[in-house]
Parts: structure tokens; C-alpha cells; sequence
């Protein structure tokens, strides 16, 4: 499962699920925007996004803990954003609860658990999406936030 979210102009769309229905949507929402302001050039923007994203090659994963050391942040949120990528990028796991967070905290060897307030201060700021049933998911938000550090 894939998220991307596109904007152009005061147009915006953004997407959760297989690759497949979002460049079936994708495709939908440049055509409606063709028709809606005219002749647009084709942007470089949408070529990427619909190219599949390239896979690492080689190379052994890192640990929870030399990833978390990598990015440098320690506030409870930053924690959240960090671990939550990890799980997603090296477990497979996209939507992620706080036993999940907080299970891999352990194997960082973080001093304490995460509290759960700082998962509402980070849904209340966009970073993380709730899913219900105590499952969450990282934001694109999340995702610039986190290339940048």
C-alpha cells in the first residue's frame, strides 16, 4: 500500500491504497484537471510519482537503534515519527499501534515507553493518521518531516 498526495494550483488530491488505484486515480484527477484549466504541461512531478519507487539493492538493514541514532531527535514525537517509519519501512507494518511503537522503543533501549499523549499531539498536528481501533499510520506530513532530518 502506497500514500501520495498531489497539488497543483487549488487542486489537490491525496491517495491510500494499491499502486494500482492510485495511477487509476491519478490518471482521473490529471485528465479532470486538463478540462478544468485547460492545457497544462506535463509535469515532471507526475512522471515520478507514477514510476514504481526504486528498491535498495544490497546492503543488510539497519537495527531499530542505528536507525533512531541516524535521524538524531529524541522529543516523544520525533520518537513516534522515527520508530513508526522503521516499522513501516523495514517490517512491513503501515499501520502500527502504540505496543507496536512502543515494543520497538525497547529494542532502542529507550530509558521509558512513549506516552500516549504524544500520539494525539502528533494526530492533532498532522503527522500521524488514526485508524481507529489504537492503529495509526505516518502523514506525507510525516514523511517531509522526516527527510528532513
Amino acid at each position: 500500500m502506497s500514500r501520495i498526495r498531489v497539488r497543483h494550483g487549488d487542486h489537490e488530491i491525496e491517495l491510500d491504497g494499491p499502486d494500482e488505484f492510485i495511477k487509476a486515480q491519478l490518471a482521473d484527477f490529471y485528465s479532470r484537471l486538463k478540462e478544468s484549466v485547460g492545457r497544462l504541461p506535463v509535469s515532471k512531478i507526475k512522471q515520478e510519482i507514477l514510476e514504481p519507487a526504486p528498491k535498495p539493492v544490497g546492503g543488510k538493514e539497519p537495527t531499530p537503534a542505528e536507525f533512531y541514532r541516524q535521524k538524531g531527535k529524541e522529543d516523544g514525537i520525533s520518537q513516534i515519527l522515527i520508530l513508526g517509519k522503521y516499522l513501516e519501512e523495514y517490517r512491513g507494518i503501515s499501520e502500527f499501534s502504540r505496543d507496536d511503537v512502543n515494543k520497538l522503543s525497547k529494542e532502542v533501549k529507550l530509558s521509558k515507553d512513549i506516552h500516549g499523549q504524544y500520539f494525539t499531539n502528533a494526530v492533532k498536528q498532522g503527522l500521524l493518521r488514526s485508524h481507529g481501533h489504537g492503529k495509526y499510520s505516518l502523514t506525507l506530513s510525516a514523511e517531509s518531516t522526516l527527510s528532513s532530518m
